[in-house]
């Protein structure tokens, strides 16, 4: 398998989570892997970046309010 730092340009993506402390952790640790990051806060934030930017992965929670990950994902 291709290491993240051997590639041209780096994988895109994206983190959806509604708590600050996970998007922060799971940020510095896939920044660090080589990985380009977007990240929102809730489903909303989430297909907002997704109008605009090209993303490759969506790392989504499961349980938000509003809009869950679930149906967060069946949108995309």
């Amino acid at each position: 398998m291709e290491d993240v730092a051997q590639q041209a340009e780096p994988a895109k993506l994206l983190l959806v989570d509604d708590e600050p402390n996970v998007l922060s952790a799971l940020s510095r640790m896939l920044r660090h892997e080589g990985y380009e990051l977007h990240t929102a806060g809730d489903g909303h934030a989430a297909l907002a970046i997704l109008e605009r930017e090209p993303i490759d992965l969506v790392l989504s929670d499961a349980l938000m309010p509003g809009m869950d990950g679930i149906e967060l994902l069946s949108r995309v």
